[in-house]
């Protein structure tokens, strides 16, 4: 995937409310589901193939 359609993809979830204690959080929201996006792009099947 392009460089700048990855970041489309990012600024669209940019936009979903982070009800998160941001003392508690990694990662910002919206690259939550980016990954899980690409990864069942590239055959992730569920939450264990996300996550290698």
């Amino acid at each position: 995937m392009e460089t700048g359609k990855l970041m489309d993809m990012v600024e669209i979830f940019e936009g979903l409310e982070d009800w998160r204690n941001a003392q508690q959080t990694r990662h910002p929201l919206s690259e939550l589901p980016t990954i899980a996006v690409c990864a069942v792009l590239c055959g992730a099947d569920d939450f264990e193939d996300i996550s290698q």
